[in-house]
């Protein structure tokens, strides 16, 4: 459910603090928020509240969530200052709760000036009967303050990339004060953010809050794919079709180890394409996951033991705190297998396992890739204790080009670098298309 003032009305969250009172043209963001993410609060709480950073037009609001942990009103929620809301509630004890302060398909929080909110998502559970609520005192900040500067210091792959001063990241974070771990996990989250680093990320009480976060355009209209490839069918995770000519398609929108079954599609189109004499592999909206699984789809193409990428791994026991590098290499499988000329869609949504999987098929064969370069960010974050039920997962390794260099904050540019157009047809499916099809200038 999303509900919208004048549309409908439906709020959550608490905020404190402003900047200046100058209208922005940058977008709102929800400061502080009570309940704010993995907060844990008392059930007889009567009002939630939600404070941006800047004043606010009161013309309209969207709450988005739904079904039984959607927190049930009681009464509409009210505008108490230009940048606060409040939405009296009615909460049962021992429950859990969600909602985002604006959503993609809702974004009627908005500044002033007209600029939509940056999406807020909240998840907090109610104290169960007898529960007592969840502190820490500044001794255990303190505590869990020296442990996560232990791990960042020791054990993160990239934390002198960005040339973060971390010394003063943590004197203005005050973890130690934080009261609750709740918040402790999200000041080191915010912290954090300073890397810019997206498999950072902190979790408590089961709830996981990011530290990095990224905007980007996609270089790709799924929702048109369909119309412009021929014999389509998709299962949410894998579409697969085919051209009058015989030249195959196949679109891979994650390698999540959760979905691995949904994945079957891909495997069986390379065992129907195997006699074709050209594919299209579309990862453009792919970013990434298992890096296993890709290996095992990237194997169809390989038929001998490849290197793909090299890593470096953080450890402070090691000779100069590393070990490696060592090689990542993909082998060849026992399937099905394709020898054609492969066209790789790419762009800027392809991340982590994705990116290794680029170049995993740029390593083999008449492979080439097309459309813009990839984010680049690949880290194999592991797990931290920091005590108190807080975790923070952070990069365990450098991945490295073949030729030595950091794929981190790089990415990887295109053969053929195509710019997207929102519009008629797909110009980088087309591009591809025409190289498979030797159309193109300059392809054999």
């Amino acid at each position: 459910m999303t509900t919208n003032s004048r549309v409908s009305a439906l709020g959550v969250a608490a905020v404190i603090g402003a900047l200046t009172g100058i209208l922005d043209a940058r977008p709102p963001i929800v400061e502080f928020a009570l309940p704010d993410h993995a907060d844990v609060i008392h059930p007889a709480t009567t009002e939630l509240v939600i404070r941006f950073d800047q004043d606010m037009s009161p013309a309209g609001w969207s709450i988005c969530g739904g079904g039984p942990t959607f927190p049930p009103l009681d009464g509409q929620p009210r505008w108490v200052s230009p940048r606060e809301l409040r939405v009296p509630v009615k909460l049962a004890a021992g429950a859990e709760y969600a909602l985002s302060i604006n959503c993609p398909s809702a974004r009627n929080f908005r500044s002033a000036t007209g600029e939509p909110a940056e999406v807020h998502p909240i998840s907090f559970r109610t104290l169960r009967e007898g529960e007592a609520p969840p502190t820490i005192t500044p001794q255990q900040g303190a505590d869990m303050t020296r442990a996560l500067r232990s791990a960042i210091d020791t054990r993160y792959s990239y934390r002198d990339l960005r040339k973060v001063d971390w010394s003063a990241a943590f004197d203005d974070a005050k973890l130690e004060e934080a009261g609750t771990p709740a918040a402790f996990a999200r000041r080191a989250a915010s912290m954090l953010a300073a890397n810019q680093d997206l498999h950072v990320f902190v979790e408590v009480d089961g709830k996981r809050l990011a530290s990095g976060r990224r905007s980007v355009a996609w270089n790709v209209d799924t929702g048109r794919l369909k119309e412009l490839v021929p014999r389509w069918t998709d299962n949410g995770t894998v579409a697969v079709g085919r051209f009058d000519d015989g030249v195959g398609y196949v679109l891979i929108r994650s390698w999540g180890s959760d979905i691995r079954e949904r994945l079957r599609p891909a495997f069986d189109a390379i065992a129907e394409l195997s006699g074709a004499k050209a594919l299209v592999v579309d990862v453009r909206p792919n970013s990434g996951g298992d890096e296993s699984l890709a290996r095992m789809f990237a194997a169809c193409f390989v038929d001998e033991p490849t290197v793909y990428s090299r890593s470096l791994i953080r450890n402070p026991d090691a000779p100069e705190g590393w070990e490696g590098p060592f090689d990542r290499v993909v082998e060849p499988g026992e399937g099905a297998k394709f020898h054609g000329k492969v066209a790789v869609l790419i762009g800027p949504a392809c991340m982590s396992s994705n990116e290794s999987f680029i170049l995993m098929m740029r390593r083999a064969g008449v492979r080439e890739t097309f459309g813009e370069k990839t984010w680049g960010s690949s880290g194999n974050p592991r797990p931290h204790d920091l005590g108190q039920g807080v975790r923070v997962f952070l990069p365990s390794w450098k991945d490295l080009l073949p030729d030595g260099s950091v794929l981190e904050g790089v990415g990887i540019p295109p053969d053929h670098p195509v710019e997207w157009r929102r519009g008629e047809g797909d110009p980088v499916l087309d591009a591809a298309l025409a190289w498979l099809r030797g159309t193109a200038k300059g392809t054999p």
